[in-house]
């Protein structure tokens, strides 16, 4: 097949709406930081639908949303959210949120496990410990101007089975409060609890609003909206409204169909009181399935007919008052453009690697978001592999594509659309050697898997570029035209023949299939499997072939070996290489 077929077929392909389109950007979230209100509520995946390509401002009304609401949603559907936010992408985050009109509750301490003790009970100290990573960041414009609602000190404080038996009492939420204020003493406080079950002896001092989460095993919705308004006024307290999505349909535990969506939260909206209506939880296939879109959308249109109200009191206002001054310069530059030059690096480097690039990261939800930050500021970028081969297998070491989407949708939830955006998460590294028999139970992956797989992933990350470890002349082998996959991947060793003929070929391949090219080089076994690795002079020979193809959008070594690279004159070679990666344009890992 000739490649100007090909690439047209690719381009008609590419012109095609990508029906299932989604975009992560819950930023600087990990397994140690994500939030979950209550043992029973669990992620989900996050499908976008809404980019306004312009800056608007908050539409008016209360804010309504989802936790864990990507950035890139933000828009015609929902303008608010429930966001966890690492220090050190809080304010570009928080721009990109006002510049899309949207408002949002910021939980700065992260997940529970952060703040107890070793029994499982509640650490105050512990808790003022993570609020005190975001001291010296002046973030007080925003909520002057209303994009942050109020600071979400605590989930579900009162519940024993979160804290080890020992609820959190009245007299230490307040505390929580007031060390909130006592830094930013604009911010309000909200925890998420109906008012009437943290109400204790004293009277809060600090706290501002509780928070009414409706389920429809809670009875009649109406009831039970005047039932939490009751209690707030009668504390002094505003109130955050939401529904358990998800999780709190009927019967229990079943996510609510398009009608209750509809039915309850006209309920929770009937009230003037409310001061935002922000549901458990953002979930792709859940809000795709249908009529839950139609139902949100005229959730939306009634929260933005509302008069705006406090979540300090409920009081009816116009929104928060201008600043008196004109909002401060931003306390951090924007962050500097994606560099162009070819990504060189190798495979399993760790994050402090010197003089590289690039490296290939086999990511655990856990670390995944401060590997992604420690690439950004060292402008690194990384071919991250979300699901490693032992997980994806069945038990006879088939492959299986169930378990390999289960591994992928661990990531939904995370904030990874501003990495991607800025192509610190390069390439999703999809799975390795789908070809090999021997490596996958006696049985290759098909190919028409692997481009289901491209799909999947496109389906969460549109923007994100996936690459296969397979040669572009065994992709040439299917017998459909690539649909989502992006680029092969050339790795290189002695047996292969001469370097310059075998990427040469490599490249003509990769044309005609309208994929990139991820150019390797096998360091630790020269000439395969189980044989010497190359030598100094080797790397640098064949590095500087691979890292001078103007098609080549990355070169990747395999692998990291510190005893390896202190052998003389191996890192010399590497560092070789690598200037002459940074001396030229890397070619485009999209299909094209």
């Amino acid at each position: 097949m000739t490649y100007t077929f090909k690439l047209s077929r690719r381009l008609a392909r590419l012109r095609a709406p990508l029906w299932a389109a989604t975009f992560l950007t819950v930023v600087g979230c990990s397994s140690s930081d994500t939030f979950g209100p209550g043992s029973s509520d669990t992620p989900g995946d996050a499908p976008s639908t809404n980019h306004p390509a312009l800056a608007t401002s908050f539409a008016g009304g209360i804010p309504i949303g989802l936790f864990a609401q990507p950035t890139e949603d933000l828009g015609s559907r929902y303008n608010g959210a429930m966001r966890t936010i690492q220090p050190d992408a809080l304010l570009g985050e928080l721009a990109a949120i006002k510049s899309r009109g949207g408002r949002i509750v910021l939980m700065m301490a992260g997940s529970q496990p952060n703040y107890l003790n070793a029994d499982g009970t509640f650490s105050l100290s512990k808790w003022k410990e993570r609020i005190d990573r975001f001291r010296g960041i002046d973030f007080s414009s925003y909520v002057k101007d209303g994009t942050i609602v109020a600071h979400y000190l605590i989930d579900e404080p009162y519940d024993p089975a979160n804290y080890a038996g020992e609820p959190v009492p009245g007299a230490t939420i307040d505390e929580m409060a007031r060390y909130s204020k006592s830094i930013w003493p604009g911010m309000l406080t909200a925890v998420r609890s109906e008012p009437y079950l943290i109400k204790w002896s004293g009277t809060y001092q600090y706290l501002d609003a509780a928070w009414a989460q409706y389920a429809a095993r809670k009875g009649d919705p109406y009831d039970y909206v005047d039932k939490n308004v009751a209690a707030a006024k009668q504390m002094g307290l505003g109130l955050i409204v939401g529904l358990n999505l998800t999780m709190g349909g009927n019967p229990n535990n079943t996510g609510m169909s398009a009608s209750e969506v509809e039915s309850y939260g006209n309920a929770l909206l009937s009230s003037s009181y409310p001061c935002a209506f922000l549901s458990w939880q953002y979930d792709g296939r859940y809000l795709s399935g249908s009529g839950i879109g139609s139902a949100m959308d005229k959730l939306r249109q009634k929260a933005q007919n509302r008069a705006t109200a406090s979540c300090k009191d409920g009081s009816a206002t116009d929104g928060p008052p201008p600043p008196s001054d004109p909002p401060p310069p931003p306390s951090e530059p924007p962050p500097p453009p994606a560099p162009s030059s070819l990504p060189f690096g190798l495979a399993l480097a760790p994050a402090t690697a010197s003089n590289w690039s690039s490296s290939v990261y086999k990511a655990t939800p856990s670390e995944l978001p401060t590997r992604l930050s420690q690439a950004g500021n060292r402008q690194v970028r990384l071919i991250v592999m979300l699901a490693g081969m032992a997980r994806v297998k069945n038990a006879d070491g088939t492959f299986s594509l169930t378990k390999w989407k289960s591994e992928v949708d661990r990531y939904r939830t995370m904030s990874l659309g501003t990495a991607i955006s800025n192509r610190t998460f390069y390439l999703h590294y999809l799975v390795d050697q789908p070809n090999c028999a021997s490596c996958w139970g006696g049985r290759a992956i098909p190919w028409s898997t692997v481009d289901e797989m491209a799909r999947y992933s496109k389906s969460i990350w549109p923007g994100l570029a996936t690459v296969a470890r397979a040669a572009p002349s065994d992709l040439a082998k299917a017998t459909f035209q690539w649909a989502y996959l992006d680029a092969g991947w050339a790795q290189y060793n002695t047996r292969m023949g001469d370097i310059r003929t075998y990427v040469s070929n490599e490249v003509a391949h990769a044309k005609s299939e309208g994929l990139g090219l991820v150019a390797g080089l096998n360091v630790q076994d020269a000439s395969g499997v189980h044989t010497a690795p190359m030598t100094a002079s080797q790397i640098k020979a064949f590095g500087t072939v691979l890292a001078s193809h103007p098609y080549v959008c990355a070169l990747a070594g395999w692998k990291y070996d510190a005893a390896y690279l202190s052998q003389t004159g191996i890192r010399a070679a590497f560092d070789a290489v690598a200037s002459v990666a940074r001396s030229r344009t890397a070619g485009s890992c999209k299909a094209s």
